[in-house]
């Protein structure tokens, strides 16, 4: 999944106060920036001119040069060359640029050009902590493989960056693209794993998210069945979360082996969509006019295939950075058939809902009697009211009007909730309600009469002292319990109930 990233202007004030502090970032300062150090080399029949001066102002460039003309360049706060060889095999050589933004444990993107006449971009991706793309020959034939980290796990699930695993990428070259086409080489990921107990938490994450994603999931359980204690509460405390978290693992680039722009954007889930024990990727991509589709992509051959488009939208946000659109999928739940319905999170109305679709090979339907419908209604409520409680408490100034109409959200998010009431949890004050984000989804039990919905969440309530948006939050257990009548689906009852299980010590 392609991803942008929070810009400067969403840090915090006081971090933004403290880097305006610090030496060279001073708006008035009258140092002069230090002589550039440039150096040039030769790859294949182009210069290689890098201008580097430190981490300073202004930021390193490489240019590729034809002469007297850039024909190729890459700018970041550091850039660096880091091969020049043939990967591809068809006697010319690639180019691997990295830029570097410069902090702890990020950031690094990788660009690969082909020096062919005129220089093709094949590949450039956001690294996150990955220094180096390594070449390597996994398959025994044709292009080498360029391996890398996958660092979806930095900071998850209460571990710290020096404990969170990376699971192993692996590049193929495919279709005239460097490509994730990690799923095709399992061995390198489960070779990586020790399955042992004596073992730091990240290790025990990787070696049972290696298993489960590569479809060892019966040996998963019983690896997590044989984990020391504190482990194994840690461990199925997260499952849900970490199973939807690599639904797409591996799938990011199917649009662009079916033939996306390798630069647009694209998020997703994956699951068995259109028929059981299928692999398919449904993926909200951007287009070169600023709209989005969703799109189903299959594997067809050797090859991806894209679906006609099931939705089209603006590629606009509800957040003020862009980096999520107001329209995506968000959860993947296999129902009692095999099938994997898509939860669709929309905030186009400014507030949230969800939509369930049940997705086939060339189109989809909006599911409406359904229980897993009425399930993620009760989720869009709660989720919408809590959203519209903490945005009372921002520091934004706001003028008596705009006061108003947040308390006017308010009060209607609240009456929209309050059907809920009944079968809840009764000393659940909604009035307060300032957190709720839902993290994963499922139903343990999927019949024509009777349903369970299970969601971990995240929920917590505006504290007496609140003094802004940021609502303290629990992990919780949401179950739904539903049952079908003659006017349809009904909600019996609804819990939530506190999940146990930290990352043990050196995590």
């Amino acid at each position: 999944m392609t991803r942008t990233f929070p810009a400067l202007h969403l840090l915090p004030l006081p971090l933004l106060a403290a880097l305006a502090l610090l030496p060279g970032n001073t708006a008035h300062a009258q140092t002069a920036a230090p002589p550039m150090k440039v150096t040039t080399r030769t790859c294949g029949a182009y210069t290689v001119r890098l201008a580097q001066n430190g981490f300073d102002d202004p930021p390193d460039r490489a240019a590729v040069l034809q002469g007297d003309r850039v024909v190729a360049s890459v700018q970041d706060t550091a850039v660096e060359v880091q091969f020049c060889r043939d990967v591809t095999g068809d006697g010319v050589p690639e180019l691997m640029l990295m830029g570097y933004s410069g902090g702890a444990h990020c950031c690094s993107t990788h660009t690969l050009y082909a020096l062919t006449r005129p220089p093709r971009q094949l590949m450039s991706v956001f690294s996150a902590d990955t220094p180096e793309l390594v070449p390597r020959q996994l398959d025994g034939r044709g292009p080498l493989e360029l391996l890398g980290l996958d660092w979806r796990f930095a900071y998850a699930y209460d571990l710290s960056f020096a404990g969170s695993p990376a699971l192993p990428r692996v590049y193929s070259y495919l279709q005239g693209h460097y490509v994730d086409n990690t799923r095709a080489f399992p061995g390198v990921a489960l070779g990586r794993t020790r399955r042992g107990t004596d073992i730091a938490p990240g290790e025990a994450l990787n070696d049972y998210a290696t298993l489960l994603v590569f479809g060892r999931a019966g040996q998963a359980d019983t690896y997590l069945q044989g984990l020391p204690d504190t482990y194994r509460a840690w461990l199925s405390n997260y499952a849900p979360d970490i199973r939807q978290n690599l639904s797409d693992f591996g799938l990011q680039d199917w649009p662009v082996r079916a033939g996306l722009p390798a630069g647009q954007d694209r998020i997703g889930v994956g699951g068995a969509f259109s028929a059981p024990l299928t692999t398919e990727y449904l993926a909200l991509v951007q287009d070169e006019q600023g709209s989005a589709s969703l799109r189903l992509y299959r594997p067809q051959g050797a090859g991806i295939t894209a679906g006609p488009a099931l939705l089209r939208i603006p590629f606009t946000s509800d957040y003020g950075d862009g980096s999520v659109p107001n329209v995506l999928p968000v959860f993947t739940v296999r129902r009692a058939d095999g099938r994997d319905d898509a939860v669709l999170r929309d905030a186009r109305s400014g507030s949230v809902t969800y939509r369930v679709w049940r997705v086939n090979a060339t189109s989809a339907v909006d599911r409406q009697d359904d229980a897993l419908v009425v399930a993620t209604r009760l989720m869009a409520d709660l989720s919408s009211l809590a959203g519209h409680v903490a945005a009372t408490y921002s520091g934004t100034p706001r003028t008596a009007t705009q006061r108003a109409e947040a308390q006017r959200r308010v009060q209607v998010a609240l009456a929209r909730a309050e059907r809920w009431r009944v079968g809840g949890p009764q000393d659940l004050p909604l009035e307060r309600l300032g957190a709720f984000t839902v993290d994963a989804v499922w139903m343990p039990e999927d019949t024509g009469s009777s349903a369970r919905v299970l969601a971990t969440v995240d929920a917590g309530t505006v504290a007496a002292d609140q003094k802004d948006e940021y609502v303290a939050s629990e992990r919780r257990t949401l179950t739904v319990n539903l049952s079908r009548g003659e006017d349809g689906w009904q909600v019996s009852d609804w819990t939530l109930a506190p999940r146990e299980g930290s990352a043990p010590d050196g995590g």
